[in-house]
């Protein structure tokens, strides 16, 4: 009997989450050296600390689309063609192969996120440190933004598989539709920091997103598996 659909991107989730777990290359790597990139930011723009409460939220999440891509383009490739061939030949179904990766890229990316956040609020708000509601809602923004960068990455990955030179295509297609979640992830964080506005519609926004990159991504598996083949 052939697993459910769900039984399927769950498995490939857990795969790709116990590979990453077992090297560790990406996050151990990625979260020290994005720490780093917002303790030096202020030294190029200055210490003022109005300067640094108005770029905060912003400095974040450009930290998180440079190193959060690098993190999910990577977990997305890295089964090798051997590897992707056998899982094929075993039955699984590249739209629940797709919905996995992403999930364990957006796990895994989440928690790049989460590490991030309070380390931008030390260096750049500490006066404006979020209330409990308030961190309630960055967690919510967080989850919206990895699951909708993981899904592009998968995207991206699929799109540039059969391609000698998918290792500097993937980001390059990746980056551009990735900018609505910079804006909505930079905008919303400075609204919990106090900023003003209306978060609400940016919540909606990277949710649609996600849907829409969700079923683009199950539509588009197969065909581009067999392109990839």
């Amino acid at each position: 009997m052939t697993p459910g659909f769900w039984s399927q991107a769950r498995w490939t989730a857990r795969k790709d989450l116990r590979v990453e777990w077992r090297g560790g290359e990406t996050l151990w790597m990625a979260v020290p050296f994005g720490a780093l990139a917002l303790l030096l930011a202020p030294v190029a723009v200055g210490t003022g600390a109005g300067m640094l409460r108005r770029i905060g939220p912003g400095m974040l999440w450009l930290v998180v689309l440079l190193f959060g891509m690098m993190v999910t383009l990577r977990s997305t490739a890295a089964d090798p063609p051997p590897v992707r061939d056998l899982l094929r030949l075993s039955g699984l179904h590249p739209a629940p192969a797709f919905i996995g990766r992403s999930l364990a890229s957006a796990t895994l990316l989440f928690g790049f996120i989460l590490a991030m956040t309070p380390v931008m609020v030390v260096f750049y708000s500490p006066d404006r440190a979020p209330s409990p509601a308030g961190w309630l809602i960055l967690l919510g923004l967080a989850g919206l933004a990895a699951a909708g960068m993981a899904l592009l990455g998968s995207l991206a990955v699929a799109l540039t598989a059969g391609l000698r030179s998918r290792t500097a295509l993937a980001p390059l297609l990746a980056a551009p539709p990735a900018v609505p979640v910079l804006m909505a992830g930079a905008s919303g964080t400075n609204i919990v920091l106090g900023g003003g506005g209306n978060i609400t519609l940016w919540l909606l926004l990277l949710a649609g997103m996600d849907l829409a990159l969700a079923i683009v991504g199950i539509l588009l598996s197969h065909p581009l598996e067999e392109a990839a083949a």
